[in-house]
């Protein structure tokens, strides 16, 4: 009899799923922010200066912001990320470390860049 249960049990819940109505809705999107900005025109003191800004870069926050919302009682996922363009991103830690806004980023300005926290 065990047997005859659970064949009753996986047919009532096959039958269950195909009957019942309900919608799963799944959207993801992406979008870029501040894709056509130009680059910021910068130089650097020294190649060191320019190697300590790029790789403080680098390990600084990669500029997604984003959500999910779960809703019931239709399952529905939404996720929803906005990410900086590479372009802005570059010109935000220019901003950010350039401290006397010179356009001249020196080995100290980038010291101090490389140990700030986003």
């Amino acid at each position: 009899m065990p047997v005859t249960r659970r064949l009753a049990a996986a047919t009532g819940a096959v039958a269950l799923l195909v009957l019942t109505p309900g919608c799963i809705t799944l959207f993801s999107k992406t979008e870029v922010v501040r894709d056509g900005e130009q680059p910021r025109p910068v130089r650097f003191e020294s190649p060191e200066a320019a190697e300590l800004f790029h790789r403080a870069m680098k390990a600084k926050a990669d500029g997604c912001r984003g959500g999910a919302y779960v809703g019931v009682p239709f399952v529905t996922l939404y996720s929803r990320d906005r990410v900086l363009s590479p372009t802005a991103r570059f010109n935000d830690a220019v901003a950010r470390c350039d401290t006397d806004q010179d356009g001249l980023i020196t080995l100290v300005e980038a010291q101090i860049y490389e140990k700030t926290c986003d």
